[in-house]
C-alpha cells in the first residue's frame, strides 16, 4: 500500500468515527482499539459478549461497593449489631437509616441483571429510569437526611456520591459502550453473512478515496500495514533466482512434503459446516488438525472436464489475474523439477475488505494421484496442485505489504462423469479447495471463519465464470 493510500485510508477512519478518542489517537492505536472493539460486541455461540458480561460485573460490583460502605458508615458509631439492626432496618426513618441506599443498590442489580443479562434487551430505556430514578431518590435524600445526627458525616456523603457515580456510570458504559460495540459487530457480521458475488456483482472492494460504508471502511484496519523489512535490499522482479543443489533438494523434499499432508488432511473425515453457498453442493468446512490449526475445505462442482482445470492450474498459473480479480498478481520466481516451482502471489483479500492484501511466496508441487494419494503418470483419481509458503533469496517481505503464511493447502480435482436429462454425458469435477493461513495480523477467529468462508465461496464463482467462457470458446 502506498502512502497517499496510507493517508486517505486513515482520513476515511477519523472522517467516518464520531467519538472524540479514535480521533486523538495514533494509526496502531486505531487497529488495536478496532478490533478489540469487535471482539467485545461478538456473541459466540449466541452466548453473552465480553462488553455486556463486564456490564454485569460492575453492576455486581455497585451492589457490593454500596453495601461495604454502609457498613463502614454504621460501624462507625460503635453501636453493637442488635442496635445497628433496630436503628437502620427495623426501625427505618428516612431521615435517620442510609440502609434505603443498600436497596436501591439491590433494586438496581435486580432490574439490570433481569432485563440486561437474562432478557438481554438491547435498549436503554430501562437503564435510564434506573438511574433517573436513583438521582431522584438521592437528590431528595439530602434534603431530608438529618445531618447533626451523623457521627462521620463524611462516610455518610461519600456513599451517597458513591451510589450516584456508580449509577450515571452504568448508565454510561451501557450507552457509550456495551450497545454500539454490539450493534457495530452484528452489522458487521450480517453483512458478511448475506454477501454472495455473482457475476453482477462487483468483485474488488472499493479502491481508497472512492465512498464506502461505515464498516468497510474501518474494519480494514484489523490488518497491519507493515511488516518489518528482513533484508535491506529491495527485491527486483525477474532477476535470476540462482540454487545450489542443497537448496533444490530441500525445496523438493518440502514440496512431496506439503503435497502429502494437503491430501491426507482434504481427505479426513468429520468436518464442521462453516458456510453453504447459492449453488447446491457448495459449503465450506472447518476441522481441527494437529499440527496446523484450524483448517478450512471447500467442496462443490465445476461443469468441466478436471483435465482441463488442472492443466490450467499447471500450465497458466500466471494468467490467474486475469480471470480472477482475487489474485491482483502472480509469476513464477523458478522451475525447480518436475511438478515443482516456486511463485509470487499477491492476493486482493477479501471478506469484505477484513482481509487485506497479502503476499504469498509458495512452493507448489503439482501431480496425478491414485485414490491412495500415490503419484502417478496416468488414469489418477485426482489432481493436485499444493503449495506451502517458503524463503526464497531475493524476496524478503516487502515494508508496504503484510506477507502472509500459507501453512499447507491444495486445490484438489476429481474427475465425475454424469448423464444429462437429454441422456449425454458430460464430465464435470468435483473442486475442492484446502486452506490453512496464518495472515499475521490482530485478527480475531470468528472474523476469520466468516472471511475465509466468504473468500472461498466468491473464489468458485470466478473458477465457474472462467469455465463458462472457455467452454463457449469450445477450449474443451
Amino acid at each position: 500500500m502506498s502512502h497517499p493510500h496510507i493517508r486517505e485510508a486513515a482520513e476515511s477512519l477519523l472522517n467516518s468515527v464520531t467519538s472524540p478518542p479514535y480521533r486523538m489517537m495514533n494509526h496502531s492505536q486505531s487497529v488495536n482499539l478496532m478490533t478489540e472493539d469487535l471482539v467485545a460486541g461478538h456473541r459466540p455461540a449466541g452466548k453473552m459478549s465480553s462488553v455486556r458480561r463486564f456490564f454485569c460485573l460492575f453492576v455486581t460490583f455497585d451492589l457490593m461497593f454500596t453495601s461495604l460502605m454502609w457498613l463502614i458508615c454504621v460501624m462507625v458509631r460503635n453501636e453493637t449489631l442488635d442496635q445497628i439492626l433496630q436503628r437502620e432496618i427495623i426501625s427505618y426513618n428516612i431521615k435517620l437509616s442510609l440502609f434505603d441506599i443498600v436497596v436501591l443498590a439491590v433494586i438496581r442489580f435486580t432490574i439490570l441483571l433481569l432485563f440486561y443479562a437474562l432478557l438481554y434487551i438491547n435498549n436503554w430505556s430501562v437503564i435510564a429510569l434506573s438511574t433517573s430514578g436513583t438521582c431522584a431518590f438521592l437528590i431528595a435524600k439530602v434534603f431530608v437526611f438529618v445531618w447533626s445526627d451523623a457521627s462521620q458525616p463524611v462516610y455518610q456523603v461519600f456513599l451517597i456520591l458513591t451510589s450516584f457515580t456508580l449509577s450515571w456510570g452504568e448508565a454510561w458504559f451501557l450507552d457509550f459502550r456495551v450497545l454500539p460495540q454490539e450493534l457495530h459487530c452484528k452489522e458487521i457480521l450480517d453483512s458478511l453473512a448475506q454477501h454472495s458475488v455473482s457475476e453482477r456483482t462487483p468483485l474488488l472492494d472499493p479502491q481508497p478515496g472512492v465512498n464506502s460504508t461505515y464498516a468497510e471502511s474501518t474494519v480494514k484496519w484489523f490488518s497491519p500495514v507493515d511488516t518489518p523489512e528482513s533484508s535491506p535490499r529491495p527485491r527486483r522482479f525477474g532477476e535470476q533466482v540462482i540454487l545450489t543443489q542443497e537448496q533444490i533438494d530441500e525445496y523438493k523434499s518440502q514440496a512431496n512434503e506439503s503435497m502429502a499432508n494437503a491430501w491426507r488432511i482434504i481427505t479426513l473425515p468429520n468436518w464442521t459446516v462453516e458456510k453453504r453457498g447459492t449453488v447446491r453442493g457448495d459449503v465450506v468446512e472447518s476441522r481441527k488438525v494437529e499440527g496446523f490449526g484450524k483448517v478450512y475445505r471447500f467442496t462443490g462442482v465445476v461443469n468441466c472436464p478436471a483435465r482441463f482445470l488442472y492443466e490450467e492450474f499447471k500450465n497458466n498459473l500466471t494468467k490467474l489475474p486475469e480471470w480472477n480479480p482475487t489474485i491482483l498478481k502472480c509469476e513464477i520466481i523458478k522451475e525447480i523439477g518436475d511438478g515443482v516451482d516456486l511463485s509470487y502471489q499477491v492476493t486482493a483479500g477479501g471478506g469484505r475488505g477484513i482481509i487485506t492484501p497479502r503476499d504469498f511466496v509458495i512452493l507448489r508441487r503439482i501431480a496425478l494421484l491414485s485414490r491412495e494419494g500415490r503419484v502417478v503418470d496416468e488414469n489418477p483419481h485426482g489432481y493436485i496442485s499444493s503449495g506451502v509458503s517458503v524463503q526464497v533469496p531475493g524476496y524478503p517481505p516487502l515494508k508496504e505489504m503484510v506477507r502472509g503464511h500459507n501453512k499447507v493447502g491444495c486445490w484438489y480435482l476429481q474427475p465425475r462423469t454424469v448423464h444429462t436429462a437429454g441422456g449425454k454425458i458430460e464430465d464435470q469435477t468435483l473442486f475442492q479447495w484446502l486452506m490453512c493461513c496464518d495472515l499475521k495480523g490482530k485478527i480475531p477467529q470468528f472474523v476469520l471463519d466468516v472471511a475465509f468462508a466468504t473468500v472461498m465461496l466468491d473464489y468458485i464463482v470466478h473458477v465457474r465464470k472462467f469455465v463458462a467462457e472457455a467452454k463457449a470458446r469450445a477450449e474443451f
